[in-house]
């Protein structure tokens, strides 16, 4: 899933290129998807009432993004929660992989059910040795149910969590023990690095890159304080930066998204978003990497 580049020195590429689709609005994904290689959907937002994918909207995406490979991305599977994780969403997974089979898919390594109640958010995991075997075991479940690429993103969160390692080091081991892939967003690192619970260029220098599959981007808010991970912006120039200062590290790199809400599109509008597609795709072409 990479872009080759026109290079006389070698084979080189440029990461593609994707955006989320989250099913609406209407004239979202008419007016971006010419910009984009790959389609990231989030398979929970396709929901219909009864809790299966919603005939429309996959019709909606066999219109529009017929030609692009696609990648599901999950925020419901609960892989952290100690009781077991949410069968509802395995089953929508199911679902979804009968419309058409992802090049890869992928869920946040926080908890979204407890005592089987949806808690409404999604807080991050402890960064413990606990935290991590159950992880590794259900990454590798995950791994053998499916037969596919299963990749792994880290939660942001303001709230303080009895860490034991840091981020990097819980990541590493996940990744190593797993088989699993990472998916770093780097907004995601941005928020917790402005909240007092990152150093980045720690992060950065620890983390093992080679384990990197793809990259989120986003925009986010301030709010009493605190920098938000919530998708409803352009890209920061400094979030930006921290993708021109990563690239060179993560050789096996192969996507790259621009992640925005659904419920933002209206108000960025759909020339805005094309705009950062476009820039996106401009910095990642000037980050041609030779294939290992």
């Amino acid at each position: 899933m990479r872009t080759p580049t026109a290079d006389g020195g070698g084979a080189c590429f440029a990461p593609a290129l994707g955006v989320s689709f989250e099913g609406r609005p209407a004239d979202f994904l008419p007016a971006v998807a010419h910009l984009a290689d790959v389609v990231e959907i989030v398979p929970d937002s396709l929901v219909a009432a009864d809790q299966r994918p919603h005939p429309a909207l996959l019709e909606h995406l066999d219109e529009h993004a017929a030609n692009h490979p696609v990648t599901f991305h999950g925020i419901g599977l609960s892989i952290g929660s100690t009781q077991g994780w949410n069968e509802d969403y395995l089953r929508l997974l199911d679902a979804m992989l009968t419309w058409r089979m992802p090049r890869w898919h992928s869920e946040h390594l926080g908890l979204t059910v407890v005592d089987g109640s949806f808690l409404g958010t999604m807080p991050a995991l402890p960064l413990t040795s606990e935290a991590a075997e159950l992880v590794i075991g259900r990454a590798q479940a995950m791994r053998a149910a499916y037969g596919l690429d299963f990749l792994l993103e880290h939660v942001a969160s303001p709230l303080p969590r009895p860490d034991q390692m840091s981020l990097a080091a819980f990541l590493n081991l996940v990744a190593a023990e797993s088989g699993a892939s990472l998916l770093i967003d780097l907004h995601n690192l941005e928020c917790d690095a402005d909240n007092g619970l990152l150093d980045l260029g720690e992060f950065v220098d620890e983390l093992d890159w080679s384990a990197v599959r793809e990259l989120h981007l986003a925009g986010g808010v301030w709010h009493e304080g605190l920098h938000l991970d919530v998708h409803s912006g352009l890209v920061a120039t400094s979030t930006s930066d921290l993708l021109h200062d990563v690239l060179p590290r993560a050789a096996g790199l192969e996507l790259v998204v621009y992640e925005v809400l659904a419920a933002a599109v209206p108000k960025l509008g759909v020339d805005a978003i094309g705009d950062q597609l476009g820039a996106l795709r401009a910095l990642l072409n000037s980050h041609r990497l030779v294939a290992p």
